[in-house]
Parts: C-alpha cells; structure tokens; sequence
C-alpha cells in the first residue's frame, strides 16, 4: 500500500493503533502505563517507531519539494529508532495494522510484500535467498513466529501461521500454519 494523502496515512495510523491501546490513548493514561514497565515489553518506541515509518512512507510517496526537509527528519527519526529497536522495516512494504510486540532483531528486504494485519515477532528476517533473487509476497492476516525465517521467490497464503524458528523457502497456501527447518504443514 502506497500512502499518498492525509487520509490514507490516518486511516493507516489508526489500524496499526489498534494493538496499540496504552501509547494512543489520553496522555495520563500513557505516562500510567510508561510507569513500571520493563523495556521489552514497552510499547512507547514501538509505537513511535511505526508511526514515524508511516509518516516516512507518506513523505516519500508525495515527491513535494517544499516537504523534503520533513522526510530528512523523519528518516533520521527512523534511523535512531531503527538503532534502538533493531527494526529494519523499509518503508511501502508492510500493509496497515502491522502489530510488533516486542523489541528485537526484525530484518525485511526492501522488495518484500507484505499485506495488512500481520504480526511480527522479534528475530524474523524475510528476503531473497541469493543477492538479486526474488522476494516473498506475504498475504493478510498472516501471524509470522519468533525466529522464523523466510527467503526467496515465494508466495504466503492470507491467514497463515508461521511457527517460531520455521524456515520457509516454499510457497504457502491460505490458512495453513507451518514449521519446521524447512517449513511443512502442521494442521
């Protein structure tokens, strides 16, 4: 999904803020719920990160001359929040309602598809399998393990399940769940 006006990139923030309850509601809420939290489980740079990932991409996507100073800020905001996360989520890959719940290595190519509602857990990397191979296409609704890993020229079904440390190098039907090194069918 390319976000390309105001109106795309709030309906976007709002559907990735639904798993996101505690850094986007009141701001006493928020300094309660920052209160006595281990940083693991802290959603507050998550959050930002993503946020500041959309406003990236909405930045990138609109080729306004007089906005290229609010992409450089964004981009450098990215970068430190990539530093202190271990994100490397390239902007106009991941559909809306992208859920991240806890801090961790998460490397994604840059020509990597991925749709909406996905969740990513920490240890995940999804690229090509040689340098200038294909990609995966990653459907919606897809719940991708720790640890899992997935290469190549491929496609994942919507509704998939992706066990933790699961190698994925073959193309996924809808509804499956799959795991082991490499991936077959659990259900």
């Amino acid at each position: 999904m390319m976000i390309t006006n105001l109106e795309e990139l709030h309906s976007c923030l709002s559907t990735d803020a639904l798993h996101y309850e505690k850094r986007t509601s009141g701001r006493l809420k928020r300094i309660r719920n920052s209160l006595g939290v281990d940083p693991i489980s802290n959603q507050k740079n998550i959050w930002n990160y993503i946020k500041t990932l959309r406003y990236v991409e909405f930045y990138t996507n609109r080729h306004k001359t007089w906005e290229i100073p609010l992409l450089i800020y964004y981009r450098c905001k990215l970068n430190r929040l990539a530093y202190k996360t271990g994100f490397q989520i390239p902007p106009n890959v991941v559909g809306p309602g992208l859920t991240i719940w806890h801090w961790g290595t998460i490397i994604i190519n840059e020509r990597t598809r991925i749709g909406k509602n996905v969740v990513l857990n920490p240890l995940v990397v999804i690229g090509h399998k040689t340098p200038g191979g294909g990609c995966p296409i990653i459907g919606d609704d897809c719940f991708i393990g720790c640890g899992a890993k997935i290469f190549g020229d491929i496609r994942i079904g919507n509704h998939v399940t992706i066990a933790p440390n699961a190698v994925v190098v073959k193309n996924v039907p809808d509804g499956m769940t799959v795991g082991g090194i490499p991936a077959k069918s659990l259900k």
